[in-house]
This record gives C-alpha cells, sequence and structure tokens, in this order.
C-alpha cells in the first residue's frame, strides 16, 4: 500500500484488488479545494497555450509584480517556485545550515529537504496530550546550532495553528536561526491577519514565508508557489536557484486565479460551511475523535481498541473512498487518519461509509480515546462548530 503523501491516485491498489477504477474511487487523501480551479484559469491557458512554443519569463516578472502588490512588498522579495516542495528543498541548499529543526508531526519534505542538504535534522515531537499544538520553549533551539527551523502554520495534518505574534516573538529571540513558516494551507483559515506573518517576512530578517498556489486554487498539477523574505536573503537563496522551473501556463494561471475575487470570497464561504458540517458529523460517529480543523482538512483518532489507520484505508478504499493513513508521520501512529473536506454530497458519502465501518468493528462501544484526550462524546461537544 503506497503510504508516502496523498493524492497520489496513482498509487492506489488495482482495480482488481478493490473492485473500482481508480477514476471512480473519491480521494479525501489530498487537500485541495473542492471547487476545482477558477474558470478564468481555463480560459488563460487556452490563450496563452501557445507560449509553450518559447522559454518562460525566467524571473517569474508578471506574477511577482502581482503578488508584490497584493502583500505590499517589493519584487525583490519575492521568489516563485515550482510549488512551494521546491523552495523547501531551495532554502536549506543556500543557506547550507549544519542543523535545523521540524515540529512534528509535519509535512514530511522538510525534514527530506535538511536531509538531502547535508543538515542533521533535530525532531521535536508536540505532545498528543496538547492535541499536537505548538508552544514556544528556547529548549528547542538549546543546542546553538540550529541554522534553520521548519515551522507549518496552520499545521499538516494536524491543523493546529500558531498566533502571529508568537512567532514574531521566536524569531526575534533567536536572531541567528532563519524560521521558514509554510502557510500553505493559510487563504483557508477564517482569520488569517491574527496567525499570518507574510507581511512581517523580511521585515523581521530571519523570517521566511512560503506559500503554495496549488491547494486554494484547485491547479496542484501545474506546480506553483512563492516564498517572501528580505531582499538580501532572497537575492542569496537565488544564486541557488535553478533557472526556469516555473512553466509559462503555471505562470499565467496563478496570476489569472490571483486575480479572480469572487472565486476567493466563494471557496472561504464554502469551507467555513462545509468543514463546520465534515467536523460536527465525524463527531458524532461513534469511535472517533476528529481534531478542532482551521484548514480544508481533519485529522481524526480511531479510539476503537484493535483497529488501525490501515485498516480503515482498506475498508474505505473497496467503497471507493481514499483516506489519508497518517501512519507514517514522525509524532502519530495507526490509530490517526486524515481527511480532506470536500462537497456536501462527497462529504455525506465519506460520513456514511465511515459509520459502517465503525458501527460494524467489534467494540466500537467502548471507545475510550488513548492517552486521556477526550473520554465521551458529551466532553466532545464543546469542539463542535455550528453549521
Amino acid at each position: 500500500m503506497f503510504k508516502g503523501h496523498g493524492g497520489n491516485i496513482r498509487h492506489l491498489p488495482s482495480d482488481i484488488k478493490t473492485g473500482r477504477k481508480k477514476d471512480d474511487i473519491l480521494d479525501f487523501s489530498a487537500s485541495i479545494n473542492p471547487l476545482g480551479y477558477p474558470e478564468n484559469v481555463r480560459r488563460v491557458i487556452q490563450e496563452k497555450l501557445d507560449d509553450i512554443l518559447h522559454y518562460p519569463d525566467i524571473d517569474c516578472s508578471h506574477l511577482r509584480q502581482h503578488i508584490a502588490q497584493e502583500i505590499g512588498r517589493s519584487c525583490d522579495e519575492i521568489i516563485i517556485g515550482n510549488g512551494s516542495t521546491e523552495l523547501f528543498y531551495l532554502i536549506p541548499r543556500a543557506l547550507r545550515p549544519e542543523k535545523g529543526v521540524v515540529f512534528n508531526p509535519t509535512f514530511s519534505e522538510f525534514a527530506e529537504a535538511l536531509k538531502c542538504s547535508h543538515a542533521e535534522v533535530i525532531h521535536n515531537v508536540l505532545k498528543e496530550e496538547n492535541q499536537f499544538r505548538f508552544v514556544y520553549s528556547k529548549e528547542y533551539f538549546s543546542d546553538g546550532k540550529s541554522g534553520i527551523a521548519f515551522l507549518c502554520n496552520p499545521n499538516n495534518p494536524t491543523g493546529q495553528l500558531v498566533e502571529r505574534h508568537s512567532i514574531l516573538d521566536m524569531a526575534r529571540q533567536h536572531p541567528g536561526i532563519t524560521f521558514v513558516i509554510d502557510e500553505a494551507f493559510m487563504d483557508f483559515v477564517e482569520y488569517p491577519g491574527k496567525y499570518s506573518v507574510i507581511k512581517d517576512a523580511g521585515i523581521v530578517c530571519n523570517v521566511i514565508v512560503v506559500r503554495s498556489l496549488t491547494k486554494f486554487y484547485g491547479f496542484p498539477g501545474l506546480r506553483v508557489g512563492y516564498m517572501v523574505t528580505s531582499k538580501d536573503l532572497a537575492g542569496k537563496i537565488m544564486q541557488y536557484k535553478e533557472p526556469w522551473s516555473v512553466n509559462a501556463l503555471a505562470q499565467s494561471a496563478a496570476v489569472a486565479a490571483l486575480k479572480d475575487k469572487v472565486f476567493i470570497s466563494q471557496s472561504r464561504e464554502f469551507m467555513l460551511k462545509e468543514r463546520a458540517y465534515l467536523f460536527n458529523e465525524l463527531s458524532h460517529i461513534r469511535g472517533l475523535f476528529p481534531y478542532l480543523p482551521a484548514a480544508n482538512y481533519i485529522l481524526a483518532k480511531i479510539a476503537v481498541t484493535g483497529m488501525t489507520s490501515s485498516f480503515l484505508y482498506e475498508r474505505l478504499l473497496t467503497s471507493g473512498i481514499a483516506i489519508r493513513d497518517c501512519s507514517n508521520f514522525i509524532g502519530l501512529n495507526d490509530t490517526y487518519f486524515r481527511v480532506a473536506v470536500r462537497t456536501r454530497e462527497e462529504n455525506r458519502k465519506l460520513i456514511d461509509q465511515l459509520s459502517n465501518v465503525m458501527n460494524q468493528f467489534p467494540g466500537g462501544e467502548n471507545c475510550q480515546i488513548r492517552n486521556g484526550l477526550l473520554q465521551s462524546r458529551k466532553e466532545r461537544k464543546g469542539f463542535r462548530f455550528k453549521d
């Protein structure tokens, strides 16, 4: 079974094993805007198709200018990448830290990027009893040799948020460490100004913010993201960046998407309503504890003795639903899985199938959350949204 990233539909088990074609499977493993991409993205790609006859703009000038105007920064403070993941690998390659700090459970490519640059990875595992919330401690950086720290906000897969002032206070206390803040899912957050440091990156000179343009705008196959930091740091990092890594169609699509304010507003309104619905419904399924979501995905813990996330993954797949088995995240185990927020009809199908599996599994009536998180459905009521 493929257990890397979510959304890799090509690595799902064969049709013979699942009894279904891959195109017929509802993919809840990938956290992408269920509304798809803006209609003007389709139009601009059709209009710009002949641009593939030429090399793309090596500097991504038009896209950088548009982003700079949107966030009130200079073009010299922005780097465009082939998805945010390219930038995560680029940063340690340019800065060459001896050690790098990662806060788990989180996006696995942070650690992989550090390893590829021959940096030692310091794994700090956040506590389950605190619902994996990040709380600053100077002990995280006590060795004095860490040059980079990666922090995902909101965190993937837990959905936990760190407030803006906490990030900035931490960065100011450790001026020798470059803090790379992954805000790939910040567009889905209800009050982003309370948490995002995108307008502070570069002003606080040891902060880099990396954002994805493919999650919220629904075109992960195009691969485009960007980072914001100080002019000096951006200039240093650019010396290590491969040329022409962002193709012409991706650049045009990104500009078109960012201009579509109606799509942005509709997507945020839709997500607020649908994640509330999905969270509430998951909270009613015996043997499940969903974590309070902030983005477009929900982490859930299985509370039934003997049931694993791998078992649940396999059972749901036979019903035409793919979830993200989270057992390979550092800090999690085989009782965790993640689901994306999709359309109401699709979310109902997920709830129905999840309920069937959980109700049919023996022992569900004695669902006790491990490590004393929450012991009953009654105690979970305080975590529900209103639909």
